[in-house]
């Protein structure tokens, strides 16, 4: 319900706490605070938004558990003889690769003897295109004698203004001599998760001393890619013209393909094996096409040889899939950003703006609430479709001010309009079911004095002879009996979501369809109906326990257009319903006693429902003080809780009526005898008997139509 404008001047401080919160997130923003929340969100961003296929360039050559135990049945335990290395770079070499790039430290000698490395550093001199990895430690340690040739080979100087905040490496661990000169390329393998152990970034390069070294990956793409000269620039890292983006620290972040294996793998044995059998003049077992022109990364993937990292997209991640991803990423270009911080700056005032102004201009709780909802749907879709084009938009630094917004509005609206809440609740809480209470709660307006046009089902009940039984007992007993009964079958209509009208005496008058649309509302009258009589079956047991007489009830059903909504005064009045349908309605409840039947619905209503509840047919009846006639039917049951046997008599009682209709009043009465013999308290058949024998006796005039004309209510 839109507001007043005057309503702005007790919003002020709504406005002004809205401006301390915006202010208040801002400077969490700063400080860092939603880090560890906004990285977990990226994680999840990873693992439920479609991600780019991995690069069919990129491929890794591992070293797992079967390959590990194949050479164990053969004699050979870990670590291998580098000599095994030197026929999986030739066949890499034979096919073509782009490089052969190790995840694999050789920083000791062979314990096989220096011919070993000799093999391997002769097999990577003659492809040309072999990548070695070192490690850079922050610990203190002896120079080693190969450190000036590591950073001959590997030592980068980058001209503009480096990253901030750079970690300190104190010595490095280089390849033994032999591998370090054979080697075309050398990268740093030391890296660090984020502070909850994730890798998501990774340096491209880092200093030590006074150079820049290369992290393994970029170390390839830049010595094999030629991708140009190399320079700094505020949050880039640039290569040739491309624009490579840096955090603060000078780390990449990582645009993870998918889970583990995304990257095509081949096992380390059978690519050993390949060569082994071309050199043979056998057939490889992996086709030299699936080499050719490739980044061939080989790295450890066996649980046991320590290589495994906790990612974003898994939590066991081998860590040459890291350096494949880096590749991958460089070689496509197709960089995840984080979105400008201006750009979350102002998402966030936008959003708490759009939410305070929500406060401001509307008092449910409600609209704020789905404004909330709204608003938090539409970020998000835009944050998971920024991702998915390889922007980063953090969904937790807008979507705390939100929350708090949010909260000031559910604040707001309980100062504002608890009193109303509480009165409405009082007043309704009664005779409405809570669904119908919160539609008020949402449109308090309705409250107003007036009524609309409506599509209802009218409900009339009332216990058959209740006033004799009443006469017979004692006051107290009447109360007792009276509540029990009410407070049962109005629970029901609660349950049922339907609106307890009034209560005359033991008669109880409720409506479905206002102030709630339900489209099945006949359906749910019907439905309360028939649970009403299994409940007084049920209260009749606990009386006769008593030794108090059994009741009976008589319900009416109609559905028709009504006038619905608060009549009386201005300080006293009732929401209620008025019209033809009602009155209609409350004529249905007492013609049960002619039929003998306990719920007759109007041919309105058991249209409305057909198929979803079982009726038998009674007759064309025009009610007192009615000139049109209508069609009346018996409520039975649910479908499959009509017992088969009732189902044929009905079938029975239809072909009864319609011999009845044509005026062969004495075949129909055979059939109702029938009828009466195998159901002898069968109400309807024993009133068509009587009217049989009746117009058997004096038939009625040729122009006879059928309709059956009450003098009596």
């Amino acid at each position: 319900m839109a507001k007043s404008p005057l309503s702005f001047r007790h919003n002020k401080v709504t406005a002004a706490v809205g401006l301390i919160l915006v202010t208040l997130i801002l400077s969490l923003f700063i400080i860092r605070a939603f880090q560890p929340f906004r990285l977990k969100t990226l994680d999840l961003f990873f693992r439920h938004v479609p991600l780019p296929a991995a690069s069919p360039e990129v491929v890794v050559v591992t070293v797992d558990q079967p390959d590990l135990d194949f050479f164990k049945g053969q004699g050979i335990t870990w670590p291998w003889p580098r000599k095994l290395y030197g026929p999986l770079i030739d066949y890499c070499r034979r096919a073509g690769a782009k490089a052969v790039i190790f995840d694999i430290l050789f920083t000791e000698a062979s314990s096989y003897g220096p011919e070993d490395d000799q093999l391997l550093a002769r097999a990577a001199a003659a492809a040309g295109n072999v990548a070695l990895p070192f490690f850079l430690s922050r610990e203190a340690k002896p120079p080693t004698p190969s450190e000036p040739e590591l950073l001959r080979k590997a030592g980068l100087a980058l001209p503009g203004p480096p990253p901030q905040g750079q970690p300190s490496y104190r010595a490095v661990i280089t390849p033994i001599p032999p591998l370090l000169d054979a080697a075309q390329a050398l990268g740093n393998v030391e890296s660090s998760p984020d502070p909850d152990g994730v890798f998501r970034r990774v340096p491209l390069v880092v200093p030590f001393k006074d150079k820049w070294l290369p992290t393994l990956g970029f170390a390839a793409f830049h010595r094999f890619g030629n991708p140009g000269a190399l320079s700094f620039k505020p949050g880039a890292l640039v290569v040739g013209g491309a624009s490579i983006p840096l955090d603060a620290q000078g780390r990449f972040l990582l645009r993870y393909r998918g889970p583990s294996r995304s990257h095509q793998r081949f096992s380390a044995v059978n690519v050993i094996a390949s060569e082994t059998r071309v050199q043979h003049g056998l057939p490889p077992i992996y086709p030299i096409k699936d080499l050719a022109g490739k980044w061939v990364l080989v790295g450890l993937t066996a649980p046991g040889l320590l290589d495994l990292k906790a990612s974003p997209v898994s939590a066991i991640y081998p860590g040459v899939e890291v350096h494949a991803t880096l590749l991958d990423n460089l070689l496509r270009g197709d960089f995840l950003r984080p979105v400008p911080w201006w750009v979350a700056a102002a998402s966030v005032v936008v959003l708490a703006t759009i939410m305070v102004l929500a406060v401001l201009f509307f008092s449910s709780l409600t609209v704020t609430l789905a404004v909330f909802i709204g608003l938090a749907l539409i970020y998000l879709s835009l944050s998971v479709a920024a991702f998915w084009a390889g922007w980063w938009a953090d969904p937790i630094v807008p979507g705390v001010p939100l929350a708090l917004s949010f909260t000031l509005a559910a604040a707001f609206s309980y100062a504002t309009e608890g009193r109303q809440k509480l009165y409405i609740r009082r007043m309704f809480g009664q005779y409405m079911s809570p669904a119908v209470i919160q539609h008020l709660l949402e449109h308090p307006e309705k409250l107003e004095l007036g009524g609309e046009r409506r599509r209802v089902t009218l409900f009339f009940s009332d216990l058959a002879g209740f006033t004799t039984i009443s006469e017979r007992l004692s006051p107290e007993t009447v109360v007792g009996l009276l509540n029990d009964y009410l407070s049962a079958m109005t629970e029901i209509i609660l349950d049922e979501e339907g609106t307890v009208d009034k209560f005359e005496g033991d008669a109880i008058m409720a409506f479905w369809g206002a102030p709630l649309d339900q489209p099945d509302q006949a359906l749910r009258a019907c439905r309360a109906a028939l649970r009403q009589t299994q409940a007084l079956a049920e209260l009749n047991h606990r009386f006769a326990d008593l030794k108090l007489p059994p009741l009976s009830m008589r319900i009416g059903l109609h559905t028709g257009d009504a006038i619905v909504g608060n009549l009386g005064s201005v300080k006293r009045f009732d929401y209620t319903v008025i019209g033809d349908t009602v009155n209609l309605a409350s004529r249905l409840e007492g013609v049960n006693k002619f039929y003998g039947t306990h719920i007759m619905a109007s041919e309105v209503t058991a249209m409305a429902c057909r198929g979803a509840v079982e009726f038998r047919e009674l007759d064309l009846v025009a009610v007192k003080g009615k000139e049109n006639a209508i069609r009346v039917f018996e409520v039975l049951g649910l479908p499959g809780e009509v017992d088969p046997e009732v189902a044929r008599r009905c079938q029975d009682f239809a072909r009864g009526l319609a011999l009845y209709r044509q005026g062969r009043f004495a075949e129909a009465r055979q059939v109702f005898e029938a009828l009466l013999a195998a159901a002898p308290d069968d109400g309807p058949s024993r009133t068509f008997r009587e009217r049989c024998r009746r117009f058997e006796a004096a038939p009625p005039p040729a122009d006879w139509d059928t309709v059956h004309r009450l003098d009596a209510k």
